[in-house]
């Protein structure tokens, strides 16, 4: 690939499989959140790769949610020019962003969904979360939001690690330590838009979240699953971790499952593929022996 694309990737690595693997992380996040699926993609043979989405990445600026959408349609279109297959694995709001994707531009891209985010209803939210977009809206923008316990965490060795980076970083491993009102208040945007357009959703879709989830109400994932038209919509629970599944006490099991839907979608491609060029082989041997 050329400068000018790589420019488009915080990571980049090119396989030879023919399938491309895009992760999303959280909002303001990086590659850290990803925990080890990344590396696991790598091994198998998949392109793996992290996009620098204007105003979503970490470090990245601001801008609003439908450019978002539409930077992250650039990535896709780029690397189908390469590949047989892409596929979308988003953490949090990037399972959000993943889902809107897909459902706005109707690409067929398969969707590993880890902790999606379509409502700020877990057991550690604030209670006055909901009333910031209303604080926003009255023209209060200057203030952020602070990450704080539990950090989407049960695990406490890696909650411990992460207490000290958001004392001496501006991206730790679970993302922004702090994120703008610019930048939530486009995410709350992104959520009602994703929820008026969920019925489009078709593609094939796992979606990993916990029981416990301290940002997210487990009403909450049951009712997206009911909202999609996916004709294929697995559901993994966890029992064991809060919100940010890559990294806590489950986080392998969240790696099998991730690895093991990308392989399913990999092969059924590869195997409709296969069967589209063996009957055309067929129709042309047909008309040659007519």
């Amino acid at each position: 690939m050329s400068n000018e694309v790589n420019d488009l990737f915080e990571e980049f690595t090119l396989g030879t499989s023919g399938m491309a693997v895009v992760f999303l992380p959280g909002l303001q996040g990086s590659m850290l959140e990803l925990g080890s699926i990344p590396k696991v993609i790598k091994k198998l043979g998949h392109t793996s790769c992290i996009p620098i989405i204007h105003g979503y990445s970490a470090q990245s600026g601001f801008d609003t949610f439908d450019i978002w959408l539409s930077e992250l349609d650039a990535v896709v279109n780029v690397l189908l020019e390469n590949h047989d297959q892409v596929c979308l694995v988003g953490l949090s709001m990037g399972a959000t962003l993943a889902i809107a994707y897909e459902a706005d531009y109707q690409k067929n891209l398969p969707v590993v969904a880890l902790s999606p985010v379509f409502a700020f209803d877990g057991w550690s939210v604030p209670w006055y979360y909901p009333l910031l977009c209303i604080v926003f809206k009255l023209g209060i923008t200057n203030w952020h939001y602070k990450e704080s316990q539990p950090y989407g965490l049960r695990n406490p060795e890696v909650r411990r690690r992460v207490a000290k980076q958001i004392l001496e970083q501006e991206t730790t491993e679970v993302g922004s330590a702090s994120l703008s009102a610019k930048h939530l208040y486009q995410s709350l945007r992104l959520i009602e838009f994703a929820k008026k357009i969920l019925g489009d959703f078709r593609s094939d879709i796992k979606i990993i979240c916990s029981i416990d989830d301290d940002v997210v109400a487990p009403t909450t994932i049951d009712w997206l699953s009911k909202s999609i038209s996916s004709s294929t919509c697995k559901i993994i629970w966890l029992g064991g971790s809060y919100h940010i599944i890559t990294l806590d006490n489950e986080r392998e099991i969240v790696v099998n499952e991730s690895v093991e839907f990308i392989q399913e979608s990999f092969f059924k491609r590869k195997a409709i593929v296969e069967y589209s060029n063996d009957a055309k082989q067929l129709i042309i041997r047909d008309r040659i022996i007519d």
